[in-house]
C-alpha cells in the first residue's frame, strides 16, 4: 500500500480514538530482514535470511506514513521499542505449510529463482534440526517495532 493510504488509514484512527485513546501500531522493522533460525541448548546452530522477503519499500512506506502523522501534529509519539517477532515450527514442513497460507495474499508470486534459493535454505534448516542435539527450536524470526502514538488536536471534534 502506498503511504498515503496508510496515512488515510492513520487519520481514520486519529478520529476515531477516545482523547485519551491510543494507537500501538507494529510493523516489521525496515532495518533487518526476517531470518529462518535453528537454536539448540539456548544457541543459535543455523541461521539465513529469508532469501524471498521483498517488502522493504512497503516498510519503508510505513515508516514515512508514521512519520507524516506525527509531523502533522495529529499523534505524539510516547515510546518506540523493537523487539524480534517469532514464529516457531515443530517442523520445516511445517513452517514452509505456514508461510504457504500467510502468503496465499500475496498480491505477486516470488520470482523462481527466489523460490528455489528459498527450498535450499529449508533444506539447510532441515539438516541443522537433524544434527541438532537436544530439543532444537526452529523459528522464523521478523525484527519488528513497536510505536505507542497519542492523539494530539482535535480540530474535527470542535
Amino acid at each position: 500500500m502506498p503511504h498515503e493510504g496508510m496515512v488515510h488509514a492513520l487519520e481514520g484512527i486519529h478520529r476515531l480514538l477516545k482523547p485519551a485513546g491510543a494507537l500501538i501500531e507494529i510493523h516489521p522493522a525496515a532495518e533487518a530482514r526476517p531470518f529462518v533460525e535453528v537454536r539448540s541448548n539456548g544457541k543459535p546452530s543455523f541461521s539465513e535470511e529469508d532469501p524471498v522477503f521483498d517488502y522493504e519499500e512497503d516498510l519503508r512506506q510505513a515508516d514515512a506514513a508514521v512519520q507524516i502523522v506525527l509531523d502533522r501534529h495529529l499523534f505524539a509519539l510516547e515510546d518506540r521499542r523493537r523487539f524480534e517477532l517469532r514464529t516457531y515450527a515443530a517442523s520445516v514442513k511445517e513452517m514452509r505449510d505456514h508461510w504457504t497460507v500467510a502468503g496465499a495474499y500475496d498480491p505477486e508470486e516470488p520470482e523462481e529463482t527466489l523460490l528455489r534459493r528459498r527450498d535450499e535454505m529449508y533444506a539447510r534448516a532441515a539438516a541443522a534440526l537433524d544434527r541438532a542435539p537436544g530439543a532444537p527450536d526452529l523459528a522464523y524470526v521478523e525484527p519488528a517495532q513497536m510505536s505507542r502514538l497519542v492523539p494530539l488536536s482535535r480540530s474535527h471534534d470542535a
